[in-house]
């Protein structure tokens, strides 16, 4: 596991009889160097390859520091007998706060504001208007644990609120409406979909086209539910106003990214969930995760079936 999150349990796990070992960099080489018998890995977003499994022969559960799995081939895990784990809602509240500050960033356009005053441009700011958010609307796409905290936090702000989910939960806090309608009425639109093969790109050319050209896209979610070379092109032609991104297609960004060179693009490097008490919820999270399955039981929050 790594060690910042031993630290952030206490050492829980040892507290409670088990060895660990910490890898500040848990990919399949650090893992394989440091501990191929394990019987648990705490991940974090590295990939594991479907080979490992058979290189590590005590292997019993993947543990998920976060809430996306997409790293991990989770029916191939089972079919090897491997519990995959996540800790869902664990960082809801803080991936919600850092969408809200981006549709304010976005709606303030505070972003480019900064730059021009970095330049040495004291005034250039004054020219580059920005709206209040009071009177928008807001579009959320995906309305589970995150999702609902966005919603929540925003309806202090005096937005409207469109909800896109495949099931209605009761929700006080927004209206339910269907796809193209949220695209189509959107001032903001805030993506919270899992990354599966259902969504992949779902967020396209033609899903942009519905959007305002007075719109913004924001996405906390994961990179591969937009389609990026449609984005770029949307953002490029102003048929887009702006988006905040964490998540890309291809992480870690490369320096040749074309988002990177827009003006109306603000970015940040997937630290959507990177707050001091969302990562302790998260690591305690996987560390009970990873002690129920070591001693024999279910784990909580599983994400597979493993046929043991």
């Amino acid at each position: 596991m790594p060690a910042v999150a031993d630290e952030l349990t206490e050492h829980y796990l040892t507290k409670q009889g088990f060895e660990v070992l910490t890898v500040d960099n848990p990919d399949e080489e650090n893992i394989l160097a440091t501990a191929p018998d394990a019987a648990a890995v705490m991940m974090i977003s590295n990939k594991i390859p479907n080979s490992m499994y058979d290189k590590m022969p005590n292997l019993k559960v993947l543990a998920r520091r976060g809430v996306g799995y997409d790293n991990i081939d989770v029916n191939f895990a089972a079919k090897k007998g491997i519990w995959v784990t996540n800790t869902p809602g664990a960082n809801a509240v803080s991936v919600a706060e850092a969408a809200v500050l981006d549709i304010m960033l976005l709606a303030r356009k505070f972003d480019p504001i900064s730059k021009k005053l970095r330049a040495g441009d004291w005034t250039g700011g004054y020219h580059i208007m920005g709206h209040d958010l009071i009177g928008a609307t807001v579009g959320i796409v995906g309305f589970g644990h995150i999702g609902q905290a966005v919603a929540k936090i925003l309806s202090s702000f005096g937005v409207k609120i469109l909800i896109y989910n495949r099931t209605h939960y009761e929700t006080d806090y927004g209206e339910y409406v269907d796809w193209d309608t949220l695209f189509k009425t959107a001032d903001f639109v805030s993506l919270h979909l899992a990354a599966v093969p259902e969504t992949k790109e779902i967020v396209n050319a033609q899903t942009l086209a519905l959007m305002k050209p007075t719109a913004s896209l924001i996405n906390l979610a994961r990179g591969a539910i937009v389609d990026e070379g449609a984005l770029v092109d949307a953002l490029k032609s102003k048929k887009l106003a702006g988006a905040a991104l964490d998540v890309y297609q291809h992480e870690p960004i490369t320096a040749d990214n074309p988002l990177l060179a827009l003006d109306n693009v603000f970015v940040t490097p997937h630290v959507g969930s990177n707050t001091v008490e969302s990562n302790q919820r998260m690591a305690m999270g996987a560390v009970k995760m990873i002690e129920q399955v070591l001693r024999g039981q279910t784990p909580q929050w599983a994400v597979n079936e493993p046929k043991l």
